[in-house]
C-alpha cells in the first residue's frame, strides 16, 4: 500500500500540480492568481487535470461558463481512458456543477471512495467537501499524499473556499397589469476586477412607455461603499373609493451613497440620497437620509431554501419638504410536502404629508398578485404572503400562493394564484417566473426575474 501512496505521488502532473496551486491561491483568496493556474492546467496534457480545472472555470466565467466549461469537462470525462485521477475528476464535477446537470454530492462522495484505494489524499478532500464529516477532516489532516484542495482545506479548518460567484448577463421578460408587458436587459457582477466589487447594470422597458435605468455598485469588505443611480419613467393609475382609475406619468431621477457594515448574516447602510421627481406640472425633490438593516440567516434554492431573513429600512427627505417612509419585511423558508413553503410578511408607513406617489403601495408582480399594479396607495399598508414551491423536471419550480393586501381605512384584500419558475445557474440571479393570480379585484397575469421572495 506504502507503494501504491509513492506511486500516486509520483505521477502527479504539471496539470495537477497547477491546479493544486489554483486551489491553494483561490481558498487564500487571490482568484486572481488561481484563475492563472487553472488556465495553465488546461494547457497540460493532463485530461483529469484539464476537467478539474474547467469546472473551477465554470464558476468563475459568467453565465457561459457551464456552456463552455462544462462541455469540454464533459466530453473530456466520457473520452479519457479510465484512471484514479480521472475518477477524482469526476467527483470535482459533481462537486462544482448544478444539480439541474445531473450533479449531486452523494455521487461526488461515492466517487471520491473509489478513487480513495489509490489516491486517499485527493479522494478525502473530496469526500468532505461532499459530506462535512469532521472526522474525514481528522483523516485528511493525517493524509501524506495530499493535494492542494486537501492543503487548503487543512490549513483553513475545513472550511470552504469564498465564493462571491461570477457574472451573470441576463435577458428576461417581465410585466403585470397595470404596468405593462416588456423586458429588459442585466449584467451583474459580484466579484468584478476578481475583487469583490460588486457591479450592477440594468436597462427595462415595457409596452405602455415604462422604462427604467439603474447602476449600482458596492465595495468590498466589511466596511463597504453602497452607491446607486436610477432614472425612470413610469406611467401609474389611481383609484378613487369606487375604484375608478385615472393615469399619470411619473419622471424619477435618484442618486444614492453612504457607508455599510457587513459581517456574517448581518449588514447595516445608510447615507444621504438625493432625488427628484416630476408627473405633469408637479415637480417634487428632496434631499435626506436612508438607512436599511438586514439579517439574513436563509442558504439555499428551489425546494432546498431554508431559514430566515428580516429587514428594515427607511427613506427620508428633510429638505425642502419634509417626508418619511418605513418598511419592515420578513421572510422564512422552511421544507414541507418534498418542497419548501414560503412565506412573507410586510408593514410600510408613511406618516408624513408627501406626494400620493411617495405613499406605500400593493398590488402588481411583487406584493399582492391578482390586483393591478399600485392598485392600493396608502399611508400604511401591510401585506401577506404564503406560497408552496416544488422543483418538479430539472430547473423547473411549480408553486402555488396566497397572498393579502392591508390597506389602512380600506380593510382586507385577498388574492389567489399558481406559477411556474425556470430557475438556471446561477440560481441567484437567473430565474425567470410566470404566475396567473386573482383577487377581490381583478386577475392577471405577471412575469418577472428572480422568486417573488
Amino acid at each position: 500500500m506504502a507503494l501504491i501512496f509513492a506511486l500516486s505521488v509520483a505521477l502527479a502532473s504539471e496539470g495537477m500540480d497547477a491546479v493544486s496551486a489554483g486551489d491553494r491561491a483561490r481558498w487564500e483568496g487571490d482568484r486572481r492568481e488561481a484563475r492563472l493556474h487553472y488556465r495553465l492546467a488546461l494547457d497540460s496534457d493532463d485530461e483529469a487535470a484539464k476537467v478539474m480545472a474547467h469546472m473551477r472555470l465554470s464558476r468563475m466565467s459568467g453565465n457561459f461558463g457551464l456552456a463552455v466549461h462544462g462541455a469540454k469537462a464533459e466530453t473530456l470525462l466520457f473520452t479519457s481512458p479510465p484512471s484514479a485521477w480521472l475518477t477524482v475528476a469526476w467527483a470535482d464535477y459533481h462537486l462544482l456543477a448544478p444539480p439541474q446537470v445531473g450533479a449531486s454530492p452523494e455521487e461526488a462522495a461515492r466517487l471520491a471512495q473509489v478513487a480513495g484505494r489509490a489516491l486517499p489524499g485527493p479522494a478525502l478532500a473530496r469526500e468532505y467537501m461532499a459530506t462535512g464529516d469532521p472526522q474525514l477532516l481528522a483523516e485528511l489532516e493525517a493524509a501524506t499524499d495530499r493535494d492542494g484542495l486537501g492543503d487548503a482545506l487543512v490549513e483553513s479548518q475545513g472550511r470552504l473556499a469564498d465564493d462571491p460567484g461570477t457574472w451573470f448577463l441576463s435577458l428576461g421578460v417581465a410585466g403585470a397589469p397595470g404596468a405593462g408587458f416588456g423586458g429588459g436587459v442585466s449584467w451583474i457582477h459580484p466579484d468584478w476586477l476578481l475583487k469583490r466589487h460588486r457591479l450592477t447594470v440594468a436597462l427595462a422597458g415595457t409596452t405602455r412607455g415604462t422604462w427604467g435605468t439603474t447602476l449600482a455598485h458596492r465595495s468590498p469588505g466589511t466596511w463597504f461603499v453602497p452607491s446607486r443611480f436610477n432614472t425612470s419613467n413610469t406611467v401609474q393609475d389611481l383609484y378613487d373609493q369606487d375604484g375608478a382609475r385615472t393615469t399619470f406619468s411619473l419622471l424619477h431621477l435618484s442618486t444614492a451613497t453612504g457607508l455599510g457594515w457587513a459581517k456574517d448574516e448581518v449588514s447595516v447602510s445608510g447615507g444621504p440620497v438625493v432625488s427628484y421627481e416630476l408627473s405633469g406640472d408637479v415637480d417634487w425633490q428632496g434631499v435626506g437620509p436612508w438607512a436599511s438593516v438586514r439579517w439574513n440567516h436563509a442558504d439555499g434554492w428551489g425546494r432546498d431554501r431554508q431559514g430566515v431573513v428580516l429587514g428594515a429600512s427607511s427613506s427620508s427627505t428633510l429638505w425642502p419638504d419634509l417626508h418619511a417612509t418605513y418598511m419592515l419585511d420578513a421572510r422564512g423558508y422552511q421544507p414541507f410536502l418534498r418542497g419548501v413553503v414560503a412565506a412573507r410578511g410586510t408593514w410600510s408607513h408613511t406618516p408624513t404629508d408627501s406626494p400620493v406617489w411617495l405613499l406605500p403601495s400593493a398590488g402588481g408582480s411583487e406584493l399582492h398578485r391578482g390586483a393591478w399594479t399600485n392598485r392600493y396607495r396608502a399611508p400604511m399598508i401591510a401585506t401577506a404572503d404564503l406560497e408552496q414551491r416544488w422543483m418538479i423536471i430539472g430547473p423547473l419550480e411549480a408553486c402555488i400562493f396566497g397572498d393579502a393586501a392591508w390597506v389602512v381605512d380600506d380593510g382586507w384584500h385577498p388574492g389567489v394564484g399558481a406559477g411556474i419558475r425556470l430557475i438556471l445557474p446561477p440560481e441567484a440571479f437567473n430565474v425567470v417566473r410566470f404566475d396567473v393570480a386573482v383577487s377581490d379585484t381583478d386577475w392577471g397575469i405577471y412575469t418577472g426575474w428572480g422568486e417573488t421572495f
